[in-house]
């Protein structure tokens, strides 16, 4: 009898570890987002996207902290490169490895794209797009985005051979044939803001350094067009920037 109750509780015990570990109270799989709801990103299985060290901002040089920034170790290359529609803004992968040096770290270029309009804002106010080279620690796994404002003005040859090459379908990589070197679309000038923050996308991952030229690159009105086309408006709003500084070039 005594055998037979303590097999009895041993099964009753077994149900409930079993059902303790089927309820329903574990991360809500991530699923799709858009542009139309990013106050929702938090709540569809981006836990990331309401954390307290968010991207994009407002830079205010009236608060930002002037001081001698580091000089960047941009080691970019000619390399072969494919351009895809992803569904949320044009990306361009680079084939061979490119890499910016800071402090001592090397970063590796995985991908750049694009937004409209700028998703960093300076005095409050939006440029007509903007650009973000995705680089990565390969050691680490540490993020860090170099962003290039950009406003009309005259063409741009580097999006020129870019805009060329726009997918005409969604998901699908296009090879380009030929090659580009992503440092001869920076300004003249490589004095930058800095600052802490995340991705501007889902997953929105958090504590990823962010350099931003001060001195924007000029497009087109033509070449804004296009990519409009595409996507009119793939901008996340400003974040709180709460406890974080702002360091700028002097």
């Amino acid at each position: 009898m005594k055998k037979k109750v303590n097999a009895i509780v041993y099964w009753v015990l077994l149900a409930g570890l079993i059902l303790r570990c089927n309820k329903s109270d574990s991360p809500v799989t991530p699923a799709a987002w858009n542009y139309e709801s990013p106050d929702k990103w938090g709540s569809i299985g981006y836990g990331d996207c309401t954390g307290k060290v968010q991207s994009p901002v407002n830079i205010d040089t009236t608060t930002t902290i002037k001081t001698e920034l580091l000089a960047l170790g941009l080691h970019y290359r000619n390399s072969s490169w494919g351009i895809i529609d992803n569904g949320h803004n044009i990306q361009i992968n680079v084939k061979q490895t490119n890499s910016l040096v800071l402090e001592g770290t090397a970063f590796k270029v995985m991908q750049f794209h694009f937004h409209r309009m700028s998703e960093h804002k300076l005095e409050g106010n939006s440029y007509d797009m903007e650009m973000h080279i995705v680089h990565q620690d390969t050691i680490s796994s540490d993020l860090l985005v170099v962003a290039l404002w950009i406003k009309q003005g005259v063409e741009n040859p580097f999006i020129k051979k870019i805009w060329g090459k726009l997918p005409p379908v969604k998901n699908s990589e296009v090879l380009s044939g030929d090659s580009i070197r992503i440092s001869d679309v920076f300004p003249a000038s490589q004095k930058y803001f800095t600052y802490t923050g995340s991705l501007t996308t889902p997953p929105c991952t958090q504590g990823l350094d962010w350099i931003i030229f001060k001195q924007p690159i000029e497009v087109s009105p033509d070449q804004i067009t296009q990519f409009a086309q595409f996507y009119p408006n793939n901008e996340r709003p400003v974040q709180p920037l709460n406890f974080r500084e702002v360091l700028e070039s002097k």
